[in-house]
């Protein structure tokens, strides 16, 4: 009677065994975005950030503002509109890129200000920083921080909804904005 008890046990820790698969205390590795991402403003990645208002504190020396200073760019074309608001004046225009470009279409900054109509001022760099640290491709959407970086200033951020997929395609607010380098980390 012995054989049989023995090959019982011998079947029960097979099956225990089998039924383990490995080391389940190993995490699975997880696609994440390993540092901020600094994007080139372009059409696209200004179209992500329509209507958000980027605010510079200290003013933005390039614009020839000192005192606290908000850029939204207000729509999705290639040459997208901006607002420009600083110390009671505000400018309005259209932007091109290869840096930015802010035409001055309409303005109540005084005569011989660097933001007055019919002026053209070139600001470089002009970036785009979104704070994508550690936001995995396996996540939901989430609240990250975005700024925008214009020459020698860069703004406050400003909460926006940020998505990375597999192939490191990143979105924020739904649409398009550039791409990212992917690592693959595992986790204890």
């Amino acid at each position: 009677m012995k054989k049989p008890v023995t090959l019982l046990m011998s079947f029960v820790l097979a099956t225990a065994l089998v039924g383990c698969g490995g080391d389940d205390d190993e995490p699975a590795p997880v696609a994440v975005v390993p540092a901020p991402a600094v994007l080139p403003a372009a059409p696209a990645t200004v179209a992500a950030v329509e209507d958000v208002p980027f605010v510079f504190p200290a003013g933005i020396p390039e614009l020839g503002t000192t005192a606290s200073t908000s850029i939204a760019f207000t729509d999705t074309s290639t040459t997208p509109a901006f607002s420009i608001s600083s110390g009671g004046n505000t400018a309005t225009g259209t932007t091109a890129f290869g840096s930015c470009i802010f035409r001055i279409t309409a303005s109540t900054f005084p005569a011989g200000h660097t933001m007055a109509v019919g002026n053209e001022v070139t600001v470089n760099p002009c970036n785009i920083k979104v704070e994508t640290s550690g936001l995995s491709v396996d996540a939901p959407a989430e609240q990250r921080s975005v700024a925008l970086l214009l020459g020698s200033a860069a703004s406050s951020g400003t909460p926006v909804t940020v998505d990375v997929n597999p192939g490191g395609q990143l979105t924020i607010n739904g649409k398009a904005a550039g791409t990212v380098t992917i690592e693959f980390v595992t986790g204890t």
